[in-house]
Protein backbone atom coordinates (compact mmCIF):
# COMPACT_ATOMS: atom_id res chain seq x y z
CA UNK A 1 0.00 0.00 0.00
CA UNK A 2 1.37 3.42 -1.01
CA UNK A 3 0.11 6.80 0.15
CA UNK A 4 0.07 9.74 -2.26
CA UNK A 5 -0.41 13.26 -0.89
CA UNK A 6 -2.88 15.10 -3.12
CA UNK A 7 -3.21 18.88 -2.87
CA UNK A 8 -6.80 20.05 -3.23
CA UNK A 9 -7.93 23.68 -3.26
CA UNK A 10 -8.08 23.99 0.53
CA UNK A 11 -6.39 20.90 2.00
CA UNK A 12 -4.05 17.97 1.40
CA UNK A 13 -5.57 14.49 1.44
CA UNK A 14 -4.12 10.97 1.47
CA UNK A 15 -4.78 8.77 -1.54
CA UNK A 16 -4.19 5.07 -0.85
CA UNK A 17 -2.72 3.20 -3.83
CA UNK A 18 -2.91 -0.59 -3.78
CA UNK A 19 -1.50 -2.98 -6.37
CA UNK A 20 -3.85 -5.83 -7.32
CA UNK A 21 -4.29 -8.45 -10.01
CA UNK A 22 -6.48 -6.21 -12.16
CA UNK A 23 -6.27 -4.84 -15.68
CA UNK A 24 -7.45 -1.26 -15.24
CA UNK A 25 -7.05 1.30 -12.49
CA UNK A 26 -9.67 3.65 -11.08
CA UNK A 27 -10.44 6.03 -8.22
CA UNK A 28 -12.82 4.99 -5.45
CA UNK A 29 -14.30 7.22 -2.75
CA UNK A 30 -15.23 5.01 0.20
CA UNK A 31 -18.16 5.56 2.61
CA UNK A 32 -15.69 6.82 5.25
CA UNK A 33 -14.46 9.40 2.66
CA UNK A 34 -11.04 7.81 2.21
CA UNK A 35 -9.72 7.64 -1.35
CA UNK A 36 -8.34 4.39 -2.75
CA UNK A 37 -6.85 3.68 -6.16
CA UNK A 38 -6.49 -0.02 -7.03
CA UNK A 39 -3.85 -0.43 -9.79
CA UNK A 40 -2.37 -3.32 -11.84
CA UNK A 41 0.69 -5.02 -10.41
CA UNK A 42 3.16 -3.91 -13.10
CA UNK A 43 2.02 -0.38 -13.97
CA UNK A 44 4.46 2.55 -13.75
CA UNK A 45 3.59 4.46 -10.57
CA UNK A 46 4.22 7.81 -12.29
CA UNK A 47 1.36 7.09 -14.67
CA UNK A 48 -0.86 6.58 -11.64
CA UNK A 49 0.27 9.85 -10.06
CA UNK A 50 -0.57 11.67 -13.31
CA UNK A 51 -3.93 9.95 -13.43
CA UNK A 52 -4.78 11.00 -9.88
CA UNK A 53 -3.76 14.61 -10.51
CA UNK A 54 -5.76 14.75 -13.74
CA UNK A 55 -8.85 13.77 -11.72
CA UNK A 56 -8.22 16.26 -8.91
CA UNK A 57 -11.33 18.34 -9.69
CA UNK A 58 -13.50 15.21 -9.86
CA UNK A 59 -12.17 13.99 -6.51
CA UNK A 60 -12.77 17.34 -4.80
CA UNK A 61 -16.24 17.73 -6.28
CA UNK A 62 -17.35 14.27 -5.17
CA UNK A 63 -15.72 14.52 -1.75
CA UNK A 64 -17.71 17.70 -1.12
CA UNK A 65 -20.87 15.97 -2.32
CA UNK A 66 -20.33 12.95 -0.06
CA UNK A 67 -19.50 15.15 2.94
CA UNK A 68 -22.73 17.07 2.41
CA UNK A 69 -24.65 13.78 2.17
CA UNK A 70 -23.23 12.70 5.52
CA UNK A 71 -24.29 16.00 7.08
CA UNK A 72 -27.84 15.45 5.86
CA UNK A 73 -28.18 11.73 6.56
CA UNK A 74 -31.57 10.43 5.56
CA UNK A 75 -32.91 8.63 8.62
CA UNK A 76 -36.36 7.14 8.93
CA UNK A 77 -38.49 9.24 11.28
CA UNK A 78 -41.40 7.15 12.58
CA UNK A 79 -43.52 10.04 13.83
CA UNK A 80 -46.55 11.85 12.46
CA UNK A 81 -45.31 14.01 9.62
CA UNK A 82 -41.96 12.24 9.55
CA UNK A 83 -40.56 10.53 6.46
CA UNK A 84 -39.18 7.13 5.53
CA UNK A 85 -37.29 6.01 2.45
CA UNK A 86 -38.23 2.96 0.39
CA UNK A 87 -36.59 2.11 -2.95
CA UNK A 88 -35.14 5.60 -3.33
CA UNK A 89 -38.51 7.33 -2.72
CA UNK A 90 -39.62 9.34 0.30
CA UNK A 91 -42.94 8.64 2.05
CA UNK A 92 -44.74 10.81 4.59
CA UNK A 93 -45.70 8.98 7.80
CA UNK A 94 -49.16 9.07 9.39
CA UNK A 95 -49.74 7.20 12.66
CA UNK A 96 -53.15 6.09 14.00
CA UNK A 97 -54.22 4.19 17.08
CA UNK A 98 -55.84 0.85 16.22
CA UNK A 99 -56.81 -2.48 17.75
CA UNK A 100 -54.67 -4.35 15.22
CA UNK A 101 -51.27 -3.44 13.79
CA UNK A 102 -51.25 -2.70 10.08
CA UNK A 103 -49.23 -0.63 7.61
CA UNK A 104 -50.58 0.63 4.30
CA UNK A 105 -48.85 2.59 1.56
CA UNK A 106 -51.04 4.84 -0.60
CA UNK A 107 -49.24 6.99 -3.14
CA UNK A 108 -46.33 8.55 -1.28
CA UNK A 109 -48.03 8.31 2.10
CA UNK A 110 -47.49 5.51 4.60
CA UNK A 111 -50.20 4.88 7.18
CA UNK A 112 -49.15 3.07 10.36
CA UNK A 113 -52.03 1.65 12.41
CA UNK A 114 -50.71 0.52 15.77
CA UNK A 115 -51.83 -0.92 19.10
CA UNK A 116 -49.16 1.25 20.73
CA UNK A 117 -49.29 4.41 18.66
CA UNK A 118 -47.49 6.51 21.28
CA UNK A 119 -44.63 4.07 21.93
CA UNK A 120 -41.75 5.09 19.63
CA UNK A 121 -39.78 1.87 20.21
CA UNK A 122 -42.80 -0.27 19.42
CA UNK A 123 -43.55 1.77 16.28
CA UNK A 124 -39.97 1.43 15.05
CA UNK A 125 -40.05 -2.33 15.61
CA UNK A 126 -43.42 -2.59 13.89
CA UNK A 127 -42.19 -0.60 10.90
CA UNK A 128 -38.94 -2.57 10.60
CA UNK A 129 -40.84 -5.86 10.63
CA UNK A 130 -43.07 -4.54 7.86
CA UNK A 131 -40.04 -3.29 5.91
CA UNK A 132 -38.32 -6.66 6.28
CA UNK A 133 -41.33 -8.59 4.96
CA UNK A 134 -41.66 -6.25 1.97
CA UNK A 135 -37.93 -6.28 1.30
CA UNK A 136 -37.73 -10.07 1.36
CA UNK A 137 -40.49 -10.38 -1.24
CA UNK A 138 -38.85 -7.75 -3.44
CA UNK A 139 -35.34 -9.19 -3.15
CA UNK A 140 -36.64 -12.70 -3.89
CA UNK A 141 -38.25 -11.43 -7.10
CA UNK A 142 -34.89 -9.98 -8.13
CA UNK A 143 -33.13 -13.28 -7.40
CA UNK A 144 -35.75 -15.10 -9.46
CA UNK A 145 -35.28 -12.58 -12.29
CA UNK A 146 -31.56 -13.34 -12.63
CA UNK A 147 -31.71 -17.05 -11.73
CA UNK A 148 -31.93 -18.24 -15.38
CA UNK A 149 -28.48 -16.73 -16.03
CA UNK A 150 -26.94 -18.68 -13.16
CA UNK A 151 -28.77 -22.01 -13.55
CA UNK A 152 -26.64 -22.91 -16.57
CA UNK A 153 -23.59 -22.86 -14.29
CA UNK A 154 -25.11 -25.64 -12.15
CA UNK A 155 -25.27 -23.58 -8.98
CA UNK A 156 -27.15 -24.54 -5.87
CA UNK A 157 -30.48 -22.74 -5.61
CA UNK A 158 -29.84 -19.74 -3.35
CA UNK A 159 -31.69 -19.14 -0.11
CA UNK A 160 -32.35 -15.59 1.05
CA UNK A 161 -31.85 -14.03 4.46
CA UNK A 162 -32.51 -10.40 5.43
CA UNK A 163 -30.74 -8.63 8.27
CA UNK A 164 -29.52 -5.18 9.27
CA UNK A 165 -25.80 -4.76 8.55
CA UNK A 166 -23.77 -1.66 9.37
CA UNK A 167 -20.96 -1.87 6.83
CA UNK A 168 -21.99 -3.92 3.79
CA UNK A 169 -24.91 -4.38 1.44
CA UNK A 170 -24.83 -8.15 1.22
CA UNK A 171 -22.87 -11.37 1.59
CA UNK A 172 -22.87 -14.89 0.18
CA UNK A 173 -21.79 -18.29 1.49
CA UNK A 174 -21.17 -20.33 -1.71
CA UNK A 175 -20.99 -23.66 0.15
CA UNK A 176 -24.59 -23.34 1.38
CA UNK A 177 -25.78 -20.92 -1.34
CA UNK A 178 -27.09 -18.58 1.34
CA UNK A 179 -27.36 -14.96 0.27
CA UNK A 180 -27.80 -12.35 2.99
CA UNK A 181 -28.95 -8.86 2.01
CA UNK A 182 -28.96 -5.74 4.13
CA UNK A 183 -32.45 -4.58 5.07
CA UNK A 184 -31.39 -1.01 4.28
CA UNK A 185 -30.66 -2.01 0.69
CA UNK A 186 -34.45 -1.77 0.30
CA UNK A 187 -34.00 2.00 0.61
CA UNK A 188 -31.66 2.21 -2.40
CA UNK A 189 -32.63 2.47 -6.07
CA UNK A 190 -33.79 -0.54 -8.06
CA UNK A 191 -30.61 -0.70 -10.16
CA UNK A 192 -28.54 -0.72 -6.95
CA UNK A 193 -30.62 -3.59 -5.57
CA UNK A 194 -30.18 -5.54 -8.80
CA UNK A 195 -26.43 -4.96 -8.77
CA UNK A 196 -26.04 -6.27 -5.20
CA UNK A 197 -28.20 -9.29 -6.02
CA UNK A 198 -26.14 -10.13 -9.13
CA UNK A 199 -22.89 -9.45 -7.24
CA UNK A 200 -23.77 -11.89 -4.48
CA UNK A 201 -25.15 -14.49 -6.90
CA UNK A 202 -21.89 -14.29 -8.87
CA UNK A 203 -20.14 -15.69 -5.79
CA UNK A 204 -22.08 -18.91 -6.42
CA UNK A 205 -20.06 -19.24 -9.64
CA UNK A 206 -16.78 -17.59 -8.60
CA UNK A 207 -15.85 -17.26 -4.93
CA UNK A 208 -13.69 -14.34 -3.87
CA UNK A 209 -13.13 -11.17 -5.89
CA UNK A 210 -10.56 -12.29 -8.43
CA UNK A 211 -10.33 -11.33 -12.10
CA UNK A 212 -12.74 -14.04 -13.26
CA UNK A 213 -15.35 -12.79 -10.77
CA UNK A 214 -15.26 -9.28 -12.23
CA UNK A 215 -15.15 -10.60 -15.81
CA UNK A 216 -18.34 -12.52 -15.08
CA UNK A 217 -19.93 -9.45 -13.49
CA UNK A 218 -18.88 -7.29 -16.45
CA UNK A 219 -20.47 -9.75 -18.85
CA UNK A 220 -23.91 -9.66 -17.28
CA UNK A 221 -23.86 -6.12 -15.82
CA UNK A 222 -21.56 -3.97 -18.00
CA UNK A 223 -22.27 -0.76 -16.03
CA UNK A 224 -21.53 -2.28 -12.62
CA UNK A 225 -18.71 0.20 -11.84
CA UNK A 226 -21.08 3.16 -12.23
CA UNK A 227 -23.57 1.48 -9.91
CA UNK A 228 -20.82 0.72 -7.38
CA UNK A 229 -20.00 4.43 -7.26
CA UNK A 230 -23.67 5.26 -6.69
CA UNK A 231 -23.80 2.69 -3.90
CA UNK A 232 -20.73 4.24 -2.26
CA UNK A 233 -22.57 7.55 -2.24
CA UNK A 234 -25.80 6.01 -0.93
CA UNK A 235 -23.88 4.18 1.80
CA UNK A 236 -23.15 7.50 3.49
CA UNK A 237 -26.89 8.18 3.57
CA UNK A 238 -28.45 4.79 4.21
CA UNK A 239 -26.12 2.67 6.31
CA UNK A 240 -26.71 3.51 9.97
Amino acid sequence: MQIYKLQLSNKVIDVFIERKKIRNYYIKINPDLTITVPIPLSIDINLVYNFINSHKKWIEKNLNKFEKAQETNIKDTITNGGTVKILDSQYIVYIYSAKQDNIIIDGFNIYIYSKKSTDSNYLTKQYNEYLKSQAKQYFQKKIDKFLPIFKKYNIKLPTLKIKIMKSKWGSCVPQTAQITLNLYLYKASEKCVEYVVVHEMTHLVHSGHKKRFYNFLQKYMPNYKDIERELDYQASQLLY
